[in-house]
């Protein structure tokens, strides 16, 4: 029995990654991160860093943003509730 192109998810040599949309790429709990958000950090961020940073770094800053204000919003509401 043949093994399939794809069978451990990744392309075959011949196909091209950028074939397929960046959001369509990204974990479902990144589905608020949009093509025009990443490009927006990228802009605003990749002078912080001296250098242009990589979609994935977008990302990354992106979800560490979300994951910041969560922790805020818990501590917020904890001290409303004393």
């Amino acid at each position: 029995m043949p093994i399939p192109a794809r069978s451990a998810g990744f392309p075959r040599e011949n196909e091209h990654h950028d074939e397929v949309p960046e959001a369509s790429r990204r974990p479902l709990s990144a589905a608020w991160i949009t093509d025009e958000l990443v490009d927006e950090t990228r802009r605003v961020w990749s002078p912080e860093y001296g250098r242009v940073l990589s979609a994935d770094e977008a990302i990354e800053i992106l979800m560490n943003v979300k994951r910041f204000a969560e922790v805020l919003m818990k501590i917020n509401r904890e001290r409303s509730q004393q």
